[in-house]
Order: structure tokens, then sequence, then C-alpha cells
């Protein structure tokens, strides 16, 4: 928790100074609602004594309302001193999460839902503004008065300091119980949110699914489950801690039961005044309400330094290194050099090398699980490997600029994200700068310039959230008509037509022939007819390569690509009979 505080404020940079303002005047604010505290002994004393002067009186009583003003202006200055500062930060902070997540491997995206990184950088980077903008102004102030306070009264009369101050050490006792375990309570209060969230972003998402395969009231009860795990979880942690809670409040303000006997006595041996009493007396029904605020907000600082320490395994996740120079790249073959790549521990590529020539087209194939996908995004740096050499045209990939690598290669996935934009601005993402007469021509490349077209608004058309208003076979040529735009000369096409419907798979395959044109290709795909004529195939297991050389050599010399062979014929064998065409 600690380390969490300092690094919030040490997120602070230059506006410290703002929030040491506004922490100064938050302490003047708990400070101004402590004077009437200590003003209204006097005014009781003069009705005490018979001896009030009215005009004393009145401005005792001026004192007192002018006190409770400048409690409340004081407060609302130092809540928007702490507020601004709180958005300043909330501001950088993202920006350095944007910078963060722009130069770490592009594999930390891979490994993570896209929600999680979205959770961070939106949900957990405001949960921080509680810290910054309440909880430390306002729990600084609620400790610093009650202990200039207590110094006062000790100096007035320590036994009776004593006595209002001996419950709070009994009220630690329960309030200790009920914060104990509270770290790993919290780890599981968190972990069944999430839970219950994704389920019921899932449900929502995949409604029209689970509607179509009748699956309704199974995902219900999996929705209603996770609510339920929640509610029980929740209400279990509450129930256990109920108990405590209600000593603690109990405890910390019932320090009068000990206030009024010890006062009394002492008045009656003549070594307390009636005004020392008094002012024991009133201040003791404030005193605590500074204290029990701070403890309410310790509860809010454990569930903040849960939010900042996932924002900080962001901003400490190790950056690829990147080189400034210039680099002469000759060509665009690809040149792998016993390269190895272990992830979490897990060797996933394993000494690794073969070389495909620029404008040649490369596949690769394997078994499920073989490490086909990791091997092809090596190329791109998603992760940096741990043995071994990658090179482009003849130059190391380490040794090329991050602009330039991204510039140099493309990805055309199964799964295609698209923005909530419209249907052009989604293709112009290939290259900001270009034309409209650009993206059309790109758009007719990938074949999607008809279906475009007779959208209502054409290649204004807003495609919604994921792309939601398009089917999967106008997705993925929008991402082919964005690559053809980029005109990147290596390719890597990742298993881009293996879950689309035939018609849409004959457009798109001409889509890629626009694309690929005089480019270095790889592709990955279950499909082997779809690979035949490839330059070169990798036949990838267990993260090696097992053979590779073009389909007619590996039939007769790899014994796993024949297997995977057969087994695609007999499946499209079985496909054509079951459309009833054989």
């Amino acid at each position: 928790m600690k380390d969490s505080i300092l690094r919030m404020i040490d997120l602070a940079g230059g506006y410290k100074y703002r929030m040491i303002i506004s922490i100064f005047l938050a302490i003047l604010s708990v400070g101004c609602g402590m004077i009437p505290f200590l003003i209204i002994p006097e005014i009781v004393m003069q009705f005490i004594n018979n001896s009030y002067n009215i005009t004393y009186l009145r401005n005792l009583a001026i004192a007192v309302g002018f006190a409770l003003v400048l409690k409340n202006i004081l407060f609302a200055y130092s809540t928007r001193a702490s507020h601004k500062v709180a958005y300043k930060i909330l501001y950088n902070t993202r920006i350095k999460l944007a910078y963060k997540l722009a130069r770490i491997p592009l594999g930390f995206f891979t490994d993570k839902a896209s929600g999680q990184v979205k959770k961070v950088m939106v949900e957990d980077v405001e949960d921080m503004e509680r810290f910054l903008a309440h909880n430390l102004p306002e729990t600084t102030s609620n400790f610093v008065i009650p202990l200039a306070v207590t110094i006062y009264l000790f100096t007035v009369d320590w036994r009776m300091a004593m006595a209002m101050l001996i419950t709070i050490p009994l009220a630690i006792i329960p309030f200790r119980q009920m914060m104990k375990g509270s770290n790993e309570k919290m780890d599981k209060y968190t972990k069944a949110k999430e839970n219950m969230n994704k389920t019921i972003v899932d449900y929502i998402k995949g409604i029209a699914v689970i509607k179509a395969f009748n699956q309704t009231t199974n995902a219900f009860s999996k929705y209603k489950k996770s609510i339920y795990d929640y509610e029980k979880f929740v209400l279990s942690w509450y129930k256990s801690a109920w108990i405590y809670m209600s000593a603690y409040f109990v405890m910390m303000t019932t320090n009068l039961i000990v206030i009024i006997p010890v006062g009394a006595y002492l008045n009656l041996n003549g070594s307390l005044s009636v005004a020392d009493f008094i002012l024991f007396l009133t201040i003791s029904m404030g005193f605590t309400a500074p204290l029990i605020k701070l403890t309410e907000f310790l509860d809010g600082i454990i569930m903040v330094t849960e939010s900042e320490k996932k924002v900080y395994d962001i901003l400490k996740a190790d950056e690829l290194c990147y080189s400034n120079k210039i680099s002469n790249i000759k060509n665009y073959s690809i040149e792998f050099k016993d390269v190895s790549f272990a992830y979490e521990q897990k060797d996933v590529i394993k000494n690794v090398s073969f070389f495909a020539e620029s404008a040649s087209t490369t596949a690769i194939v394997g078994p499920s699980g073989s490490g086909k996908s990791t091997l092809a995004k090596l190329i791109a740096r998603f992760w940096d490997i741990n043995k071994g050499e990658i090179r482009l045209g003849e130059v190391n990939i380490k040794e090329i600029p991050v602009e330039t690598l991204m510039e140099l290669v493309s990805f055309v996935f199964q799964d295609v994200f698209l923005f909530n934009v419209s249907i052009k601005e989604n293709i112009r993402m290939g290259k900001l700068d270009a034309s409209d007469e650009e993206i059309i021509k790109a758009a007719k490349q990938a074949q999607c310039h008809e279906f475009i077209m007779e959208k209502e608004k054409g290649y204004d058309t807003i495609v919604g959230e994921s792309g939601s208003k398009l089917s999967g076979g106008e997705k993925q040529r929008i991402s082919i008509a964005r690559a053809i735009l980029r005109n990147s000369p290596i390719i890597i096409l990742d298993e881009s037509t293996s879950s689309i419907d035939p018609e849409n798979e004959d457009k798109i395959q001409e889509a890629l022939n626009n694309l690929t044109k005089e480019k270095t290709v790889f592709i990955i795909a279950h499909r082997l007819s779809t690979i035949i004529y490839s330059d070169k195939i990798l036949v990838i297991n267990k993260g090696n390569i097992e053979d590779q050389g073009n389909h007619e050599e590996l039939l007769s010399s790899c014994e796993l690509y024949k297997q995977m062979w057969h087994t695609h014929i007999g499946a499209m064998e079985w496909e054509f009979e079951l459309g009833g065409t054989k």
C-alpha cells in the first residue's frame, strides 16, 4: 500500500505544489471546524457566571459563524484545487500509458483481453482520482487537526486528555479484526467483480447467438450465477465485518462515558475548573468525527491501491529496444537463424532456421498450438526472441527503427477489428494521408467497393462497435483494403479465410491476390489447398520446423504434412457429400 501511495504522489510531478496547497487548505478547513468547539465553552461560562456582555457574546457568535463559513469556503477551494491536480495527473497518466503501450511488445496485447487494457486506461486510472482529489487532502487534514487539538488539550489538563483518548485504543481492537485479511478479501472481491462484468458483457454481446442456438436458459444461468456469486461474497464479507464495524463506531463515539465521571470527580476535588470541564465535554463531541472519517478513507485507499497496481504493472512492463539509426534495407527477404522464443518460461519456438526470399510466398502449417502464429508475429517483433537472430533484408530487425518496421510489415488477421467510425476512415487507417481516390482504388482491389456503395451512406457509413453492422466477409475485405492502401512490402496473413463462407471466400481470395502481388508473403492456414502453390511451406510441430519445401516435396518427404494433407482432402470430400455434390 505504501509503495502505491508513493507512486501516486510521484505521478503528480510538477503539480505537487498545488497538491500541497490543497492539503494546506484542507487542514485549515478542518481547523476552522474545530473553532466553534473552543468558543462554545466560553459562551456557556458567560451564562453560568451570569456576567455575560451582549457585545462580547455577539462577537463570539459571529466568530462561530465566520469559522463555519470559512470552513466550507476553504473546503471548497481545497476540493477544487485537488480535483484540478487530480485530473491533470489522470491526463498525464493516460498519456504515459498510451506512450508505454506504443513501446512495449505487441504480444502484450495478444496476451491480454482488450477489455483488460481498456479497464486500466479508463476505470483504474479514474479510480486514482478518489485518492488524489479526496483521500490525500482529507486524510491528511483529518489526521493533523486531531493531533494538534490533542497536543493543546494535554497542555490544558493531561488527565482529562487521557480520559478523552482512552476509548480510541479500545476501538482499534475491533477495527483490526474488521481489517484482518482485507488484502486477500479485496483480491477475491476484485475477481468476483471482474467475473460478473465479463459475464454480463459476454451475455450482452452474444445475445444474438444465444437466441439463435436456443441457449438462453443456459447463458442466463451463467449470467445469474456470476451476479449471485458476487452478491454472496460481498454480503458475506460485510456480514463478517458488521459486528466489528459497529463495535468500532460505538467505542469511538462514547468517550463521554469516561470524560463525565472523571471530569466530575476532578471538579469536585477542586483540581479541574468548570470552564475546562466544559471545554473537554464540548471538544469530545467533535473530536472523533475526523478520526472516523480517517478510517472510512482507509477502506477507500485499499481499493484505490488495487487500481494503481494494475496501472503500475503496465508502466513497469519491459519495452522493446529499438534502434534510431537509419537502416539500409536492400530487399525484403526474411531469415531466421537459430531462433528460440519462450513465453512465461515455456518454450514456444525452438532453434528455428529458414530463409524466405524477397517477393516470395511462404506458408506456415502445423497442428493447432504448434507455434505457427507466434513464428509469424516474431517477424514484426510482437516479442523479442531469447536466442538467435531475425534478419529483414540482411538487417537484424532489432536494428530497424520501430516506425520503419511497422511500415514494412502488414497483418491481415482472422479476427478483424474495425473502429466505430465510417468505412472510409477505417480503410484510411492504413495510410492516414490517403486521398478519397486512393481509398476507393484500394476498396476496388479488395473487392469491397460494390457492397460499400450499396450501403445507405456509402463510404461514410458508420460500421458500429467492432464492425457490428457488417458481415464477417465484409469486415475481412475492409481489412484487406486497409492493407492494400498501406502497401507494405511484407504481408502476414493469419488464418484470413479459415471461417469465411464460400461465396465470400472467392472474393477475399481475389482481394488477397491483389494485396500480395510482388510482396514477401507469409500465410498461416489450416486449409492446405489454399497454399499448395506457395514457394515454400514450413511444417511446424511443437515449436520446431519438422520439414520445409514445396507441396510436392513435402508430400514425399514429410509424414506429418502427408497426414495433414490426407485429413484435409478427406474433410473436403465429406463437405462435398454433405452438400449433395458427389
